[in-house]
């Protein structure tokens, strides 16, 4: 008999993990997208910036629950922020993209509101992505490692099988760096004829859609 229940077992396991499939859709902003001040000069460099053309793709696992009220997950994701354009440095337009791209860690804890499937999200993400800027056919490249600080709401729409539901969230790192380093006015103009400008993304604001089973 118990052999007999070990194949309904092994099938019910996914249910009783509580998986997590999340997909968003980023809006990341930066120092330089497309604003440049180096100590009170002014604004050196401006442009047309698209930055919602990224995504971010997660599968989490539930780890713990406490009640109906308490999870905590961890989870997996890739994620891929970019922001493109036109950086207009004095007359010369030039066609720029940054981008950072690469694989997440992440803990992450819901707390949920008593029978309105609503629910506050609080939680860290350690990202490897490599950074890489193109500028009228120029190109540099630089691996960052930055925590990232998330704080979300979900919305669960009500289902038998699956549990859909809407997302959004803000994020920012915890610690920033500047992967081009700039020491002065000069320096800026100089690097502006080869590569334009370039910043590591400060923050994002996200919204996307999941499911968990």
């Amino acid at each position: 008999m118990r052999l007999a229940l070990l194949p309904i077992c092994l099938a019910a396991l996914p249910l009783s993990a509580q998986w997590d499939l999340r997909l968003e859709r980023p809006q990341p902003t930066g120092q330089n997208l497309p604003q440049t001040l180096i100590r009170g000069t002014g604004n050196l460099v401006a442009g047309n910036f698209d930055p919602g053309q990224g995504y971010i793709a997660t599968v989490s696992r539930q780890i713990l629950q406490v009640g109906p009220l308490l999870k905590l997950e961890g989870g997996l994701e890739y994620s891929q922020l970019r922001a493109g354009g036109n950086l207009v440095n004095g007359t010369t337009s030039q066609g720029t993209s940054l981008k950072q791209q690469g694989v997440g860690v992440d803990l992450n804890a819901q707390l949920w509101v008593p029978f309105v499937g609503i629910a506050g999200e609080l939680g860290l993400i350690q990202r490897f992505q490599r950074y890489t800027l193109d500028t009228a056919g120029a190109s540099s490249a630089r691996d960052l490692s930055r925590t990232w600080l998330r704080v979300g709401t979900r919305w669960r729409i009500p289902s038998v099988v699956v549990h859909p539901y809407v997302v959004a969230s803000y994020q920012q790192p915890v610690t920033r760096d500047n992967p081009v380093k700039l020491g002065s006015a000069s320096d800026l103009a100089t690097y502006f004829t080869a590569q334009g400008s370039g910043q590591e993304f400060q923050r994002l604001w996200t919204f996307g859609v999941g499911v968990t089973f």
